[in-house]
């Protein structure tokens, strides 16, 4: 029986976006399949689809955007909590099939949260990616004690030892501010240009530093008791020059997350000529660490390693999350101009010239 289709924006090869038509599956087993509204796009896309990162010839069409949200159309046999009609968000990382902009997307149960009626799926949009990444990093990769329930009723052990987040207006670090204010750590410092400061202190940040201040380090060095104290830190933009900056004020004994790719040169989105480099650990050419810090390459998407996350993280906590209203979308930019092919090539063009900053790319689908 050959199945009907639906449009999906794809790369088709290095350099060359296009709308292609792919299969609209059955769910099977725990599986779902979500009609799609939005989808964010993020740098990854952008390193896939210009430089064929991670991809080979035979993954051709690679299907891009790493969420969807919009409306469950169908269930398979084993998804007894979710029905036809109940509004979701995904964190779609998994294969093509999974990816999200798209007009249907098969998704496993585990990776689908359910949204409150009066969260707007563009915004919904917003928050898987980010949200996994920065519960990963902080409860998971970094070992720091996250509550049975939030917000937390005791403080965490060490709650007052000072955790810096490293580009905290990034969307992940905002996330990641805000799950460590409402787990009771105090010390929460991040670094963001000073435009984001009032909205990321809003969140739970304590201590706030304009990274483009000539007097950054000494800041730092002074809010945390001296120079080579700070023990706890997530570098969200994880370049060489973001960690050379971290190595001059870190404990030379401290952990640091690196959220992986790591990229030569100074930008999230680097260079066509400038690598990235996934595989860990790093190459000693770009490691300003010294050999004793405890360096952690976070990649997001072996989260569901740990049973707990993958069962509860986005079925059950960040649902209940949205609905006492704990955490909020973030910033989005809509882009729903032109053929959808259009709304894709303007995202991938603000990627490539740095231009997004605080805010998620939301691509309507139809």
């Amino acid at each position: 029986m050959t199945l009907p289709t639906h449009t999906a924006a794809a790369a088709i090869s290095k350099g060359k976006i296009a709308l292609v038509q792919v299969p609209t599956e059955e769910p099977t087993g725990d599986e779902v399949l979500i009609k799609v509204e939005y989808s964010a796009m993020i740098p990854p896309d952008a390193y896939m689809a210009d430089r064929g990162f991670l991809v080979t010839e035979k993954d051709y069409p690679v299907i891009l955007g790493f969420t969807a949200a919009g409306t469950v159309a169908k269930i398979g046999s084993g998804v007894k909590d979710l029905k036809p009609g109940d509004r979701v968000v995904a964190f779609a990382y998994g294969a093509s099939r999974n990816k999200g902009v798209q007009e249907y997307s098969i998704q496993p149960r585990s990776v689908c949260a359910k949204i409150p009626d009066n969260l707007p799926l563009e915004a919904a949009a917003t928050i898987p990616d980010n949200f996994v990444c920065a519960f990963y990093t902080v409860f998971n990769q970094l070992s720091l004690q996250f509550p049975t329930s939030f917000p937390a009723t005791q403080d965490p052990p060490n709650a007052d030892v000072p955790i810096l987040i490293y580009g905290g207006g990034a969307t992940s670090g905002q996330y990641m501010i805000r799950l460590l204010h409402l787990a009771r750590y105090k010390r929460i410092l991040a670094t963001a240009s000073s435009k984001h400061h009032d909205y990321l202190r809003s969140l739970g940040a304590t201590d706030l530093f304009d990274y483009n201040s000539p007097t950054l380090i000494d800041d730092i060095n002074n809010a945390v008791g001296g120079p080579g104290k700070l023990a706890i830190s997530v570098d969200c933009i994880s370049s060489e020059s973001t960690m050379g900056i971290l190595a001059k004020f870190m404990s030379p004994t401290g952990s640091v997350a690196l959220l992986l790719p790591v990229k030569e040169g100074k930008t999230l989105n680097n260079s066509p000529d400038e690598e990235l480099f996934l595989a860990w650990p790093m190459p000693d050419s770009i490691n300003p660490f010294p050999k004793e810090a405890n360096l952690i390459g976070v990649r997001t998407f072996f989260y569901q390693e740990d049973q707990v996350l993958k069962e509860r993280l986005m079925p059950e906590i960040l649902p209940e999350l949205l609905e006492k209203e704990l955490i909020k979308p973030t910033r989005l930019r809509l882009m729903d101009n032109g053929t959808l092919e259009n709304r894709v090539e303007q995202a991938l063009d603000l990627f490539r010239n740095n231009k997004v900053s605080g805010e998620k790319l939301v691509i309507k689908i139809n």
